[in-house]
């Protein structure tokens, strides 16, 4: 098994780390309904602490089924975070590009060992741990500009100022992992991550995702749909999306297994003892 592979399969059933990358975008770090989308919804995400006395069981229905209620986008809110349509357009024509490999392998580490500071899209949270300097963003395009890989390895395995390294350190094929992964983190990412991943999957296939639709969606985003479709083209699709999609609470049948939804069911009843 390469360490990559043995990485992903550590997270397997890791209710924290599967949270984290699932749930806690919109319903926070520590469950308390204030994640970083959190407020593009009206009304926002519920807290989920208050359903610890549920039965792990009826938690992970929730997880794979999803809720009965609609998601509403604040729209005003969805404008002011989606603005330049060309940061997202940009993403788009990274995904075929992209040693998806890699990258899965570097986000599983990232999200368990960078996310808690630097946040699931390398934007820091409003909250970080108690002693830590407000950590950079990592997706901000100056950042990605001014900073090489090997600058990114090193800061991975042996920190840097302001910055403390790794325990345990990872390894050098671990921290190139997720050198690759931190090197996808842009405004485009984020965007990209929030509205269309849900349906069109992280890697543009429409595989992997949360399925919020079925059929899965027809469009691919490899390099013959950029080929067939030009600029302006392009940014009406964002656009129509952004404005018309209206999704239910994401379900994760198909992307989490019963074990793993159960995992994360029994990780909330862990925040919920800590109140």
């Amino acid at each position: 098994m390469t360490h990559g592979a043995a990485a992903a399969a550590a997270a397997q059933h890791d209710g924290r780390a599967l949270y984290l990358l699932r749930c806690a975008p919109c319903h926070g770090p520590d469950a308390a309904g204030d994640g970083p989308d959190a407020t593009l919804f009206d009304p926002p995400p519920p807290a989920l602490r208050s359903r610890a006395a549920q039965s792990t069981q009826a938690i992970a229905r929730t997880i794979l089924d999803g809720g009965r209620r609609a998601v509403i986008f604040d729209v005003p809110a969805l404008r002011a975070r989606a603005k330049d349509t060309e940061a997202l357009a940009a993403h788009l024509h990274r995904i075929p590009s992209v040693d998806w490999r890699t990258v899965d392998a570097g986000q599983v580490l990232f999200v368990e060992r960078c996310a808690p500071c630097h946040g699931a899209f390398g934007r820091p949270p409003d909250r970080v741990p108690a002693g830590v300097r407000p950590p950079r963003d990592l997706g901000d395009p100056a950042y990605q500009r001014a900073t090489g890989d090997a600058e990114i390895v090193i800061a991975v395995r042996h920190g840097r100022e302001g910055m403390p390294a790794l325990t345990p350190r990872l390894s050098a094929d671990e921290a190139r992992d997720v050198a690759a992964f931190v090197r996808l983190l842009s405004p485009g990412y984020a965007t990209y991550t929030q509205y269309c991943a849900q349906c069109h999957g992280d890697h543009g296939i429409g595989v992997g995702s949360m399925a919020e639709s079925f059929p899965a969606p027809t469009v691919i985003f490899d390099q013959a749909y950029f080929t067939s479709h030009d600029a302006d083209a392009l940014h009406a699709s964002i656009w129509h999306m952004l404005e018309l999609h209206q999704p239910a609470m994401p379900h994760f049948r198909g992307t989490l297994s019963q074990a793993q939804a159960e995992a994360i069911a029994r990780y909330l009843k862990t925040l919920a003892k800590q109140r």
